[in-house]
């Protein structure tokens, strides 16, 4: 289990747009911590500390201890939300979510595919039907993208979920029989997954 990061937030005194407009002149990422049935705490943070942990292994599943500026007042938290300027894409806001770290949270967990499968090789067409997976566990569990490896899939070979790699301590949020990846033959491209859904909503 790797450390979890820090990160210093400034109190946020003053609202309203002429001060979140002060805030990101001087650099700064307008803020808000909620959730847990407390009130929102509006708060303020420096964008490259943040995008670190973004750009990191978890990236937005990372679970993130925020530090109130010159206290040791401590919350852990996750990311819930970042909006971006639509042509720059600089943060211009962000959510955090406080969690309990003995309590199970759900989050949505990207699947990366890496490999050329065998079927492919052969003929076949790959079809990626799921890039991400909903998943359940406690924070200190919660990993980063699902690496896939589909090298072995031959021809009309799928994974599906009860296939995916068992990681300590993480549940799968979705019917085992579903399908991640599938390689057809280039005539009947689609047969599969129809198949797969009608199974799993019967």
């Amino acid at each position: 289990m790797t450390s979890i990061p820090e990160i210093v937030v400034y109190p946020r005194e003053m609202l309203g747009k002429e001060e979140t407009k002060r805030l990101r002149r001087r650099g700064m990422v307008p803020s808000v911590v909620y959730g847990m049935n407390v009130d929102p705490s509006p708060v303020s943070v420096e964008p490259k500390v943040l995008g670190h942990i973004i750009h990191s292994e978890k990236g937005l599943n990372s679970v993130v201890n925020l530090r109130l500026e010159n206290s040791e007042q401590t919350r852990h938290v996750m990311i819930k939300d970042v909006d971006r300027h639509p042509v720059t894409g600089r943060m211009i806001h962000v959510d955090f979510i406080r969690i309990d770290m003995e309590k199970e949270v759900s989050a949505t967990i990207e699947i990366v595919v890496s490999g050329t499968p065998t079927g492919v090789k052969e003929g076949g067409v790959l079809n990626i039907v799921r890039h991400d997976i909903e998943v359940a566990c406690l924070p200190k569990f919660l990993p980063g993208a699902l690496k896939l490896d589909v090298s072995e899939l031959g021809m009309d070979d799928a994974i599906r979920v009860a296939d995916l790699p068992k990681l300590e301590g993480v549940e799968y949020r979705l019917d085992e029989r579903r399908v991640i990846a599938v390689v057809h033959a280039p005539d009947n491209k689609g047969d599969i997954d129809e198949e797969d859904e009608e199974s799993a909503e019967a």
